[in-house]
């Protein structure tokens, strides 16, 4: 049998273009394909360590309400570019990193309401960028999703145990994502909401 059969390289891009399909049909989730591509470019660039793409090494590490007070205070092209980076970082972290926010000063609501707003506010931006208004409107409009997509990339395998299944009902309480209901209740919880729950 010819080795080559049992191993397939790929590419970042390749891999995480595979793995968004996947969740992407596993949410029932359909999006352009500028938009995915930005999605699959994202995943590949900050898992190998990098800034978001177009961006300068070490400003992603900026606080986000920091990003958006330096943004509103530049250029339209610097503005542009922060904005960018504001959105990426919240995106990705709140996507694939929900988990380690649950502890944090601040929650994933915080990174999913900023990094929506930050997207919102560049579809508005007459400055020239790789990617049309029309992709970062999308990005704003469906962060949430967009972020289950990429949390599931991250977290396929990882839902083992019961400290995970409490950060994943802590994830859904914070942002009621529907990606996070689903998979409590395939585990057997149904999530309700406090101010459903009766007793009996």
């Amino acid at each position: 049998m010819d080795e080559g059969a049992l191993v397939r390289e790929q590419t970042p891009l390749e891999f995480f273009r595979e793995q968004l399909e996947k969740a992407m049909e596993h949410q029932k989730v359909a999006t352009s394909t500028f938009t995915e591509h930005y999605l699959v470019t994202l995943l590949a660039a900050c898992v190998r360590g990098g800034p978001p793409p177009g961006i300068e090494p070490g400003v992603e590490d900026a606080p986000l309400a920091l990003l958006y007070v330096r943004a509103i205070q530049s250029s339209r092209y610097e503005r542009a570019r922060l904005l960018r980076t504001m959105g990426d970082t919240a995106l990705f972290v709140s996507g694939f990193f929900a988990d380690s926010l649950s502890r944090k000063l601040v929650d994933l609501q915080y990174y999913r309401t900023m990094g929506g707003h930050a997207y919102a506010c560049l579809s508005r931006q007459d400055e020239r960028l790789a990617f049309g208004p029309e992709v970062f409107s999308e990005l704003a409009d469906r962060f949430a999703q967009f972020a289950d997509l990429l949390s599931e990339v991250s977290e396929a395998s990882r839902l083992t145990s019961s400290g995970s299944i409490l950060r994943l009902y802590e994830r859904w309480m914070q942002t009621g994502s529907p990606r996070a209901a689903s998979l409590l209740a395939e585990r057997g919880l149904v999530p309700v909401p406090p101010g459903e729950l009766k007793l009996q």
